[in-house]
């Protein structure tokens, strides 16, 4: 069987054996996909690179050990979201450290700069917290909740079912409610302060 039709477990276990080509197969069957994905979480054209090429290498290492197990897109997939996080992340904090003092608007509705820093924070976290997720939870949290994409879409991404992309969504949400549940309005309120504020109103 030419190498091309050949099934992704079998290209993997030829990878893992030493065939170089076998890797590169799988990354020519994907590369649309896997660069789509990179795409849309760049900023610029450059930096969807940086992504592909860095979660491509890690999904190598990985490959070669013998560690891939189940689908190769969808572990693939899984990598390009983690790098991407980590590489956005990177480009945040170098535009954090170089940005220009400016100043502050007098609209009401524009952030000052300690809302900014709150907002930064929050986004953070959240980033954070959808990286901690179990690898196939995170990706279809993020496919989904993030990318806008249906549950088809997100089950043809993932190689598995529609099913079972809710249930990976339904795992994940809780997950992330219960971690970011502070985040919630309101949430820091203690029940002295909300009796205080209810008889505030009554």
């Amino acid at each position: 069987m030419l190498a091309r039709l050949a099934p992704d477990d079998e290209l993997l276990a030829a990878y893992a054996g030493g065939d170089d080509s076998a890797f590169e197969t799988l990354y020519k069957r994907y590369r649309r996909r896997l660069w789509g994905l990179a795409k849309k979480m760049a900023w610029d054209y450059q930096q969807a690179e940086d992504i592909l090429v860095e979660a491509m290498s890690a999904v190598a290492v990985q490959a070669r050990r013998g560690a891939i197990q189940g689908s190769f897109i969808g572990y693939s997939l899984t990598a390009v979201h983690h790098r991407g996080l980590h590489v956005l992340e990177r480009r945040n904090e170098r535009n954090a450290r170089s940005a220009v003092q400016l100043k502050v608007s007098l609209v009401a509705d524009t952030p000052n700069p300690e809302q900014s820093l709150i907002r930064r924070g929050v986004r953070n976290e959240v980033a954070a917290a959808l990286d901690d997720l179990p690898a196939n939870e995170g990706t279809a949290v993020y496919l989904v909740d993030c990318q806008g994409m249906t549950y088809k879409e997100a089950a043809a991404a993932l190689a598995c079912s529609e099913a079972t992309v809710k249930r990976r969504l339904r795992e994940g949400r809780r997950t992330l409610a219960i971690r970011l549940a502070h985040l919630r309005p309101g949430a820091g309120l203690s029940k002295e302060d909300e009796g205080e504020s209810e008889g505030a109103t009554g």
